[in-house]
């Protein structure tokens, strides 16, 4: 075997351990920061689903988690948005209606959150505990409402959206 040939199958070995040892490490990030955070399943469906995680350190895969949510949001806007139409209850309408203003600005609060993410983590914490807080006053607008509790439509979408974002700040949490 000429020394050229054996310097390329080196070469490659190496680069073959060098992948290997890197999507390692990727993949134990991710395990390792889910196995800290309070909701670990949903943290690792939501960053195992985004190939951007393979390759991410602490602040993207925080970033990652706000996407989630304001994917989330954004689909709970529209769901509310539809039931707006159909709903006949006015009382419902109105809950629905705090709801969407909630959610409207959740959607405009999250890439506040995901561009400080990194650079000023107090403003991250501070525009994520917001959004937290309009996904438990929308709940809380169906079981406290003053005009009486109905059954909220948006219960499992209010949790899911708490949960990532409560995901996503102990993420940010971890940058110190």
């Amino acid at each position: 075997m000429s020394l050229s040939v054996t310097m390329t199958a080196i070469s490659l070995l190496f680069l073959l351990v060098l992948f290997t040892l890197n999507y390692h490490s990727q993949a134990d990030l991710v395990a390792d920061t889910c196995k800290k955070v309070d909701y670990p399943d949903l943290c690792l469906s939501t960053l195992r689903s985004n190939p951007r995680s393979k390759s991410a350190d602490l602040k993207e895969l925080a970033r990652i988690t706000f996407d989630a949510a304001l994917a989330k949001s954004t689909n709970t806007l529209n769901q509310i948005m539809l039931l707006l139409k159909k709903t006949k209850d006015p009382i419902v309408k109105k809950y629905l209606t705090t709801c969407a203003t909630l959610y409207g600005d959740a959607v405009d609060y999250i890439p506040q959150a995901i561009r400080f993410v990194g650079s000023d983590n107090f403003q991250a914490k501070l525009y994520g505990g917001v959004v937290i807080d309009n996904a438990l006053d929308c709940e809380d607008a169906f079981t406290t409402g003053e005009l009486g509790k109905r059954k909220s439509p948006l219960t499992a979408s209010n949790n899911v959206m708490k949960e990532l974002v409560v995901n996503a700040l102990t993420i940010v949490d971890f940058l110190g």
